[in-house]
């Protein structure tokens, strides 16, 4: 059963990023009708890293402590997605601070709103999707 989970959830980490990744490329084109060209390996590699140091491991703690403190499953299962896409203010934030402030309203923040937004949703929906199945497992259903 643990190994199942595990499996499911590097299935919701790899899909969530590959989710977010897939939005801040269409914010692309639809903003500045460009496409990431060269840039596409650094930009993988610089996102999934920043996904796997940071982003990953804060949707978890998001996540965890909504299990934590809310009780009804169906609250729960709710709250995952909206509140691990509200999240996308924070890394926004900090990257605008390290690499050139810039505003949160701003086009170029728009990208990464798309890929921390929706990589956040699709994270919280796998999230709520696995502690659903854990649960109906563990309870016999």
């Amino acid at each position: 059963m643990q190994l199942i989970r595990f499996i499911l959830m590097l299935a919701v980490f790899a899909v969530s990023y590959w989710g977010g990744f897939l939005a801040y490329e269409g914010t692309l084109w639809l903003v500045w009708e460009q496409t990431l060209d060269g840039d596409l390996k650094a930009t993988v590699f610089w996102s999934a890293v920043a996904y796997i140091i940071i982003l990953g491991p804060l949707y978890l703690i998001v996540c965890f402590i909504i299990k934590s403190k809310v009780k009804h499953r169906l609250s729960r299962f709710l709250l995952y997605p909206v509140t691990c896409a509200l999240t996308f203010v924070v890394p926004t934030t900090f990257i605008l601070l390290v690499w050139g402030g810039g505003s949160l309203l701003s086009p170029e923040a728009q990208l990464f709103h798309a890929f921390f937004a929706t990589s956040g949703f699709l994270f919280g929906l796998g999230f709520g999707l696995v502690s659903l199945l854990s649960s109906k497992r563990a309870t016999g259903a």
